[in-house]
């Protein structure tokens, strides 16, 4: 099968995945366990990581209670061992081991190596911000995921301007940038360029590439890695009653890279939507 093939996205179902009395009431990113195809979530306004069953039901024995909260993206490492998060306000990427649920590592974006080269797109007051729309300005860090290929790290600025940032597994190194613009192919049909976030990302080894979320845009954006171009955006909607709908607040994404499939989190709606990747 050709990797160049234009692809579609076939909804399949909805998980409701809301648990008040747990304090998962606005998932803010989605992972899936490499060993154990669990999927993983955290709650911007919850100190804990929650494992979620295949059916959305959490799983008690590994979810966990951690000292921090505000944290908007989870990712596994490759190991399987240990998890990575994002949280907003401080750009600081965790590190949190699994055997212990401690938090081994915290890193903030400003005492990475060569922070200066992103440094104006976090100040609000560089030649790339933009004065048009100040309720996106300054807004941090939103998702993270793992480059099996190149054993990096990614993770998304949400606001303008969006930003996509390469990390070195380590997370002492800022590797490199790239603006998600419309240069880049960033467009929606209802929304301005520069009005467009970016809320989560998620790495797909068969195709290269990045499968990023919006939620201002209610789209999913298939960035190709090598040639640092959207190379396909598909609208997020699914059926309820024989009617089409958006997802509200997308937040998190994920691929079952077994299956095909993607997972996506709504944040106001406490929901899960599954597609299949047809080609």
């Amino acid at each position: 099968m050709s990797q160049n093939l234009p692809l579609s996205l076939r909804y399949l179902s909805c998980l409701d995945i809301k648990h008040k009395p747990e304090g998962l009431r606005e998932p803010s990113g989605l992972a899936l366990s490499p060993q154990t195809h669990t999927l993983w979530t955290v709650s911007d306004d919850t100190k804990r990581i929650f494992c979620l069953d295949s059916e959305g039901n959490i799983q008690h024995h590994q979810t966990f209670a951690i000292p921090v909260d505000g944290l908007e993206g989870i990712a596994f490492e490759p190991s399987g061992e240990c998890v990575l998060a994002v949280k907003e306000e401080t750009n600081e990427v965790l590190r949190i081991r699994l055997s212990d649920t401690q938090v081994v590592s915290r890193v903030a974006l400003r005492d990475m190596a060569n922070y200066t080269t992103i440094a104006s797109f976090f100040s609000g007051t560089g030649s790339d911000s933009s004065p048009a729309d100040t309720a996106l300005a300054n807004k941090g860090l939103e998702g993270i995921t793992w480059n099996e290929a190149s054993a990096t790290v990614f993770t998304v600025k949400e606001g303008y301007p969006g930003l996509l940032i390469e990390l070195s597994g380590t997370l002492g190194t800022i590797i490199g940038h790239t603006l998600l613009d419309k240069r880049r192919g960033f467009s929606a049909p209802e929304l301005a360029s520069d009005d467009i976030d970016f809320s989560g990302l998620c790495y797909d080894r068969t195709r290269n590439s990045l499968w990023i979320v919006s939620d201002r845009a209610k789209r999913l954006f298939l960035f190709d890695l090598a040639t640092q171009t959207v190379r396909q955006s598909f609208p997020l909607t699914y059926s309820k009653n024989g009617k089409q709908r958006r997802i509200v607040k997308a937040e998190g994404v994920v691929l079952d890279p077994d299956n095909n499939r993607l997972y996506i989190a709504s944040d106001r709606k406490a929901k899960i939507y599954l597609y299949e990747i047809e080609a």
